[in-house]
């Protein structure tokens, strides 16, 4: 998706706005990644996922009415911990205390303090979790299935685990009962199936700059 909105921003006047970046589905699949212990796939979504926001790519209704609190922490606390991108969010993603306060402390070498903040971020899940409809939105909504996997904890833990951090031993709460008790072990990225790397072979024949548009350092920019 960011490759198509980028090739219609080289058209000047170009009437179709590029607005097709969901920041739900990005911050979903980076959680999803940290929790497989796939780190550069979580560096480049986390960078693919600013380059969309800082160039104005990102779904209007979602990142305007919606509010994705949820989403926007992960993406605030990647920021923190890459510390060389950013991204000015609407008043929204600051007004939750519980993810300001884990966002000020996360990387706190006492694993103990954050236990407060993780448990009421597991609550805040709990009642965050819904179908989706013209009145209501949920962070964890039912188009994912994250209703049951506390993916921004795990998330947040990953990357304690990663800048060497001790994570609490045990979080005493509902949703993190097995399988979620615990990181699962780091998993092997799988290599390209034929389909998938046909796929990407014609994208690069027919489209000569897909990679360096898509290149991390184009995307840091």
């Amino acid at each position: 998706m960011y490759f198509w909105a980028h090739e219609y921003d080289q058209h000047p006047g170009n009437h179709i706005r590029q607005q097709n970046y969901s920041i739900q589905t990005a911050a979903s699949m980076m959680g999803a990644m940290a929790i497989l212990g796939w780190k550069d796939a979580v560096i480049y979504q986390g960078y693919l996922t600013h380059a969309a926001l800082n160039r104005g790519h990102q779904l209007v209704i979602e990142y305007e009415e919606q509010h994705r609190r949820a989403q926007a922490f992960m993406l605030r606390v990647f920021a923190d911990w890459v510390g060389d991108v950013s991204h000015q969010w609407p008043a929204y993603a600051y007004d939750e205390p519980i993810y300001e306060a884990l966002l000020a402390n996360w990387r706190t070498p006492n694993p103990e303090d954050l236990l407060p903040g993780l448990l009421a971020a597991c609550d805040r899940h709990t009642w965050q979790t819904g179908r989706d409809s013209q009145k209501n939105s949920y962070d964890f909504n039912q188009d994912w299935h994250m209703e049951r996997v506390p993916v921004e904890i795990l998330y947040l833990l990953r990357l304690r685990q990663w800048e060497g951090l001790a994570n609490p031993q045990q979080i005493d709460h509902p949703l993190m009962a097995a399988p979620f008790d615990q990181l699962p072990p780091e998993q092997p990225v799988p290599e390209f199936d034929e389909l998938m790397q046909g796929v990407l072979n014609r994208a690069r024949e027919d489209w000569p700059q897909y990679d360096e548009v898509l290149s991390l350092p184009e995307l840091r920019r």
